[in-house]
């Protein structure tokens, strides 16, 4: 990915290159990115952030995703009392940051996004990240990686590079390539161990990392996916749940499908001789189907247990539906899901089923984006190792930030919610 430095601008001429990336987004169709960075651009960052994080949800959280909140904390090793901390945090404020794919350490957008959505978080309260685990370490972000800007670190190897991130364990040999790393990046490591959780692992390295960078201690991050398998176990044992008749009403689910007729429902991961991959599974006329797997939807505790053994991991579509629709979460996101996330609402919002849930009030475009003007190859990994602190500036305006991304905005791949290529 290419960006570009720009020399400091006047306002003027800052607003005359804003002004041009917002025409061509709307010449794109891209309304929804284009009106974000219209109606915000000359915004500190400050000062755009405190307005990101107000919300005041209408409803009560399910206490199913509570209880799922609670089972991905306890498994990255929260104490009790952080815990109920965060929890309380999370069903007051209903803000997420769903930006970031998950990953060990991440690249110089992923670590503004987080200092741009954490900069107006009280100190008492909590920024929570559920990170996206549903890509293959494949993916743009490089997730099973140890990104910088030069050098990069693959952790995984080459049988595993289509695989899914989700629920992956960490590989063999891996201490051999993480003692070749400098000894200022790994003391910040957890313990590596083969075969255990590199889901789990990764988010601690990265969210023990950025910590320090943002010189912030409540920083969370977590795998929303796993959130949401642990929420869906609970719910579809439920006949009167929205979701229970998704997937097992068959006049619902026409319904649904209508709506969503090319929708990736589940995530599947699986073996091609050697190699690890992953395939996207969607709704057919009596169950979920991808190339090499199926699942019948006669009885809802074959899928329960396709989730809760990990598989199938849930989908964007899923998460979101049970995130911002289900129950109200304010979610941050980068240039792609302004614009899915609007579409998603859009759709849902004309389905009778679900009209109780007045899908139409809640928040969708919420965008968090851009790297440091002054800084734009500043990798979490880099400043770690070469001891340098984080230049920010809370005055820096929301244009600034966007500015040397200009390519990338006006080629993200989602116009609502058709993607032109690329994953998530």
């Amino acid at each position: 990915m290419v960006w570009r430095y720009h020399k400091k601008m006047t306002k003027i001429g800052l607003k005359s290159a804003i002004r041009d990336i917002v025409s061509v987004l709307k010449k794109k169709g891209k309304i929804h990115l284009a009106k974000c960075i219209e109606d915000n651009w000359n915004k500190n960052s400050l000062e755009y952030s405190k307005q990101l994080n107000f919300w005041r949800p209408k409803k009560a959280m399910e206490s199913e995703l509570e209880s799922a909140f609670a089972t991905e904390l306890e498994r990255l090793e929260f104490d009790a009392m952080s815990k109920e901390e965060i929890l309380f945090s999370l069903k007051k404020r209903r803000v997420l940051q769903t930006a970031p794919h998950l990953a060990v350490t991440e690249g110089p957008r992923m670590l503004c996004i987080n200092w741009l959505g954490s900069l107006g978080v009280p100190e008492k309260e909590f920024y929570v990240a559920g990170m996206f685990s549903g890509i293959p370490f494949s993916n743009r972000s490089r997730p099973g990686r140890i990104n910088r800007k030069e050098e990069a670190v693959n952790l995984f190897p080459s049988t595993m590079q289509d695989a899914l991130v989700y629920r992956a364990k960490i590989p063999a040999k891996i201490e051999e390539k993480l003692d070749a790393l400098p000894l200022k990046l790994t003391k910040f490591l957890p313990q590596a161990v083969p075969g255990a959780s590199y889901t789990k692992w990764a988010l601690q390295a990265c969210q023990h990392t950025e910590r320090r960078i943002l010189n912030k201690n409540n920083l969370v991050y977590i795998d929303i996916n796993e959130v949401v398998a642990n929420y869906l176990i609970q719910i579809l044992k439920n006949r009167s749940h929205v979701f229970y008749k998704i997937f097992f009403d068959p006049k619902i689910r026409r319904q649904f499908t209508v709506a969503f007729p090319e929708e990736i429902i589940f995530y599947a991961p699986v073996l091609n001789g050697k190699y690890e991959d992953m395939e996207n599974m969607f709704f057919a006329e009596k169950n979920l189907k991808s190339k090499n797997k199926e699942i019948f939807l006669d009885n809802p505790e074959t899928l329960i247990e396709e989730i809760r053994i990990g598989r199938v991991c849930p989908s964007l579509l899923l998460t979101f539906i049970v995130l911002s629709f289900l129950n109200q979460f304010k979610c941050f996101g980068s240039f792609a899901q302004v614009e899915y996330l609007p579409a998603y609402q859009e759709k849902l919002a004309r389905l009778p089923f679900m009209k109780i849930f007045k899908i139409e009030t809640i928040m969708t475009s919420n965008l968090t984006t851009g790297v440091f003007p002054d800084g734009i190859d500043t990798f979490p990994a880099d400043l770690i190792i070469h001891g340098k602190n984080l230049k920010r500036k809370e005055k820096w305006l929301i244009g600034e930030l966007l500015l040397p991304i200009r390519d990338s905005l006006i080629g993200s791949y989602f116009t609502g919610d058709q993607r032109q290529n690329g994953k998530k």
